[in-house]
Formats: C-alpha cells, structure tokens, sequence
C-alpha cells in the first residue's frame, strides 16, 4: 500500500490518550528512546541525575520520574519522523475544524527539526533535578512527613539544601512505598503514592535555568552530538527558557498575547512566524502528548489566537505551504518520470487539450492516491511502476 506524508489522507481518528498509549508500549519506539536517552546519561552527569527527579500528577501522571516524560517525549518523536503517527489523525486535532495546514505544518516542522528537537527533550527539563521541591496539603499523609513549601526555599541559594533534603527524603519514602507494592507497573504505584501522600513536586525557574552556565554548556554539547549549528544552539537556548511561557499564556483564547511572541522573535532576530512553529513544535512534545493527562487545549488555543491574531497571515501561511508542497511534488515527478515531458513520450502525445487532460488527470490521481486512468497494458505498466518510484521517494523525502 502507497502512503507518503503528503497524501496522507485521514481515516479512523485516534484520540490523544489512546494514540500516546499505543506509542508507548511500541517495543521499537522504546527501545530507540531508551537508547538515546541511555547514551546521553553515560556522557552527561547532569542528565543522569536528573532522570530519578521526582515528578507528580496533577500534571505528571506519565510515571513517577522524569525519565518516564522524556522517554515519552523521545518516543513520539520518533513515532513523527517514522509516520507512525500523524498528528492530523488525533481527535482532538481534528476537531479543531479548518486547521489542517496549521497542524500539518506541527508535524512537518518535528520532521525537518528532529535533531533540534531531540535535544530539546534531552535538555530542556535537566534542572528540574535541583530546583525540585514540594508541597502537601494540610491533613494529608505527605504534610505528615514535614512537605510543606517554605516560601524562600525556591527563591534564594540557601533553600539548595532544603531542597537537597526533601528530595532524599521523598525518594526514601517511595522506594518505601515501592517496595510494599510489587508487581504494580510504575504507572499505577505513582499514581498510588500520590493518592495516599497527595505531594506535589514543583521546580520553579527550571526553564530560566538554561541561561545558567552550566545548563548553557550541557546544551552545547548535546547539540554538537547532533551536530546542530550555533544559531540552533542559541535558538533552542531561547525555546527551553520560554517552552512554559503558552502553557500560562494559552490557557483561553488569548489573540492579543501573540504579540508578545513575535517581540521575543523579533528581540532574537527570528522570524515570528518560524518561532511560533518551533514553540509550537515543543509545546506539543512536551506538554500535548509528554505529560499525562494529555490535553491538546492550550495548543488549540495558540493556533486559534494565532489565526485570530492576524488572519491575513493564515491565508499567506497557506499559500507558502502549498507552494512548497508543489515544488516538492514536481521534483520528484520529474525524478520519477511523471512529469510533463517524460509522460507525453510515455503516452506518445503532442502539446495541446487532450495531453493536458490526461496529464492532470495522471498527477491528480498520484496525489490522491485514487485509481490510475487506463491507456492500454504497456503502458499502464510502465506508468504504474513509476508511480511506485513516486511514492518510494516521497518517503523517503517526506514530501
């Protein structure tokens, strides 16, 4: 069966938190991300310690570590990159109504940027390890064991070993907590302890931690493994500093506040409208489908501000999309010999109405992906065998 990401046509819809759960238990898909995210940890003390940082629903219910979210991250990524998932096929996407070019265009811009946004999982939560601290309300089991937030712990250096202290002591009592529960996945023993305890972890700044020297320079070496260039390098510096920024700012429908997204564009000499994608792009992996529950709302709530921000610009959007899609399709039509020149010399036709015809009725079944007009065995054939080479190429080059 032919299928490439351009003529790629939704069938079945998938909602959100079924097509992450079937992402996570891909044997493939997490095999690779745990490998990633292994070799790193290898090379990287400050990764490899901030994977057993302790994460909680409400917002984390992914598992009870940030290895779990940025194993998810990496996961659906790669899931992108391989068509193993498409994100005009999610529910809540689709529903959207009017917005595949926007949400086609999320995807695209994952594909293109895979490496950049590799790293962009790798890295952008590495502080949380010491910054993390936590809360339990009054009554419940973890305010029993002395979490209660100190209004300064999070604030000023000297809260670093308070923060040190809890965490240790949150870790103990986990482990404990583990080890009376065997057998449960860690999923449901997370979600157990949080039941019972009701703390919550919290890491204030984490995101502002990466101008940090020594988060900076981590960023710098991931990047380099993956051989970024160094405007990537200062662009990722400014995605993780503000990839928490739309969870705030999207919570409604808010158009006025993608003003202030093209004055951080424009203060870091980016093009508005790149930026918005590549923030996009993250707000997608890590909060859409990297944290459970997952909620596309606050996306959804960018893309609809964005249109209504400025709807000129989602016509111009389009028209540029559309001509890139084009110019993509007509490279490898000519590649494959289904162009204009190669297929009169298939069909032995002369220029006019009748070659034109079946020359648009030939590229508009291939894109389609519908049935092939009939012009005898031979060249049927031959015809069918370069439509073949078409959708092979498009795979591979995604177009």
């Amino acid at each position: 069966m032919w299928r490439t990401a351009a003529a790629h046509r939704k069938t079945d819809t998938e909602f959100l938190n079924d097509a992450v759960d079937r992402l996570w238990l891909d044997r493939g898909l997490r095999s690779e991300a745990e490998r990633v995210l292994r070799s790193e940890a290898e090379l990287e003390p400050l990764i490899k310690e901030a994977l057993r940082t302790p994460q909680t629903p409400p917002h984390h219910a992914e598992g009870p570590f940030l290895e779990d979210h940025l194993l998810l991250m990496l996961q659906v990524l790669a899931a992108v990159r391989d068509e193993k998932l498409h994100l005009t096929d999610i529910e809540e996407l689709a529903r959207l109504g009017g917005y595949e070019g926007e949400v086609e265009e999320i995807e695209e811009t994952l594909k293109e940027n895979a490496a950049l946004y590799e790293t962009f999982a790798l890295v952008h939560d590495a502080a949380k390890w010491a910054l993390v601290y936590f809360d339990a309300p009054e009554g419940s089991g973890g305010r029993a064991h002395g979490f209660k937030e100190e209004t300064w712990a999070h604030r000023e250096d000297v809260g670093s070993a308070a923060r040190a202290n809890a965490r240790s002591e949150y870790l103990r009592l986990f482990d404990a907590f583990v080890a009376t529960h065997p057998g449960r996945s860690r999923r449901d023993v997370a979600d157990a302890f949080y039941d019972e305890h009701r703390i919550e972890a919290h890491y204030a700044g984490h995101d502002r931690a990466i101008h940090a020297a020594t988060y900076r320079g981590l960023l710098e070496r991931v990047a380099l493994r993956r051989q970024l260039a160094p405007r990537d390098v200062d662009l990722l510096e400014t995605l993780i500093a503000h990839h928490l920024d739309p969870i705030h700012d999207f919570i409604n429908h808010s158009p006025q506040t993608v003003l202030r997204y093209h004055a951080l564009a424009a203060k870091h000499g980016y093009d508005a409208d790149d930026f918005a994608d590549l923030l996009q792009g993250c707000l997608f992996l890590d909060t859409v489908v990297g944290s459970r529950p997952n909620d596309a709302k606050i996306l959804a709530n960018f893309l609809r501000s964005e249109h209504d921000f400025a709807p000129w610009r989602r016509s111009e959007k389009e028209r540029v999309r559309e001509e890139k899609k084009a110019r993509a399709r007509n490279g490898i039509f000519r590649a494959t010999g289904l162009d204009g020149i190669a297929l009169m010399d298939l069909l032995g036709m002369e220029p006019g109405p009748a070659f034109g015809k079946a020359l648009r009725e030939i590229q508009t079944a291939i894109v389609a992906g519908e049935p092939l007009p009939k012009f005898g065995r031979a060249i049927d054939a031959t015809l069918l065998e370069r439509v073949q080479n078409y959708y092979q190429e498009t795979l591979v080059k995604g177009a």
